[in-house]
């Protein structure tokens, strides 16, 4: 696995920890004034060699860390947050010699480390924690002489022993994120397909428009808003005139050439809201949703214009022909009987010599049809 994919948000993390650091002086200082309560030293001497001193020593090493931060690159950024644990680690244990179970705080650079999930860092940390235990040992005399060499070794045991068990923390976190990466990825990939097979049952594979299912489940749902908002909704049905003489004379891949043409002019030229289908052979359906009705009819007159001077490489040069109707919903007329009436003046359009618009008749109170 890519080690990189892991340094999501590492700066922020850098920062925290590094504030965690400022912590531990803050947190040091207000021990050592607890102390100096209770101490049996003199007081001057208590706060030069355990205040005043390991202030500096910490302070120092904070400073420096936040200028390499703001100076140096990423991929350094982390080692410095780990040298600088194990400076202050170092500092701690060597300042209060006398207490040696704080050796345990020379273990933090390892517990640093866990935070990058790398093994390289966890080993370079394990090693200044080596490092710094063995240099405070042989330099520290009260340490030297309260702690064997069989301590020692127990000791480095002992810190072993906890890097292996940060190290098993590594492999498992590395398990758990190769898994969850292949987990998103299939789900990804499931994601994808779903979307594809939903386009494709919605779509019109030859045209790419909108299928004769999509258009009737979208038409429900815009008579139904008609109902209760009364939006304006306009239908026009397109026919390709004789579609029929084009596939017997120049074959049906000439027609499938047509079609994918006249839809592609339909679709440039209506807007965002409106809606285009492919409702049959020939057919074409378009649901205007926020236009008035003669700026409706003035688009579908825009289109019959362009279909009629486009030439056809399928046909020799020539163009085609299409017939319309055209019609605006009466509120609370219903689908079937508002998808009739455009569709009869569809039929007129085509009876009365092709190549035309014809607007749908309005529905009377009785429900049968008069002229617009």
């Amino acid at each position: 696995m890519d080690y990189e994919t892991l340094d999501f948000k590492r700066s922020r993390w850098n920062r925290t920890l590094l504030n965690g650091f400022w912590s531990i002086l803050l947190l040091s200082i207000f021990l050592e004034c607890l102390y100096l309560t209770i101490t049996e030293l003199p007081t001057g001497a208590f706060i030069l060699h355990f205040m005043v001193l390991p202030f500096l020593l910490q302070l120092g090493t904070l400073l420096a860390a936040e200028t390499a931060l703001r100076l140096l690159s990423d991929k350094f950024q982390d080692y410095v947050i780990i040298l600088t644990s194990t400076l202050l680690a170092f500092i701690i244990v060597d300042i209060h010699d006398s207490i040696t179970y704080l050796l345990i705080a020379l273990f933090l650079p390892v517990m640093v480390s866990i935070f990058y999930f790398h093994p390289k860092k966890l080993l370079i940390a394990y090693f200044n924690t080596l490092c710094s235990l063995y240099l405070i040992y042989w330099t520290n005399g009260a340490i030297n002489s309260d702690i064997t060499i069989v301590g020692m070794g127990t000791i480095t045991v002992m810190f072993s022993v906890f890097t292996l068990i940060a190290w098993g923390i590594l492999l498992r976190g590395r398990e758990l994120m190769n898994h969850l990466k292949t987990y998103l990825e299939t789900n990804q990939e499931l994601l994808v397909q779903n979307v594809w097979m939903d386009k494709l049952s919605k779509t019109d594979a030859l045209t790419e428009l909108y299928n004769h299912m999509t258009f009737h489940e979208y038409f429900e749902k815009l008579i139904e808003q008609n109902d209760t908002n009364e939006l304006s909704l306009q239908l026009a049905i397109l026919d390709i005139d004789n579609f029929k003489q084009v596939n017997d004379t120049y074959g049906h891949r000439a027609g499938d050439a047509v079609l994918k043409c006249v839809a592609e002019l339909i679709r440039s030229r209506v807007h965002a809201n409106d809606f285009v289908a492919r409702y049959g052979g020939e057919e074409f359906a378009i649901l205007f949703t926020d236009k008035k009705m003669t700026e409706s009819l003035h688009y579908i007159e825009q289109i019959r214009q362009e279909v009629m001077i486009v030439p056809h490489d399928a046909l020799s040069g020539k163009p085609v022909t299409v017939s319309i109707g055209f019609g605006e919903y009466v509120p609370f007329e219903g689908k079937e009987a508002f998808f009739n009436r455009v569709d009869e003046s569809l039929y007129r359009a085509k009876s009365s010599g092709k190549n035309r618009t014809v607007v749908a008749a309005l529905p009377d109170e009785d429900g049968s049809s008069r002229l617009a």
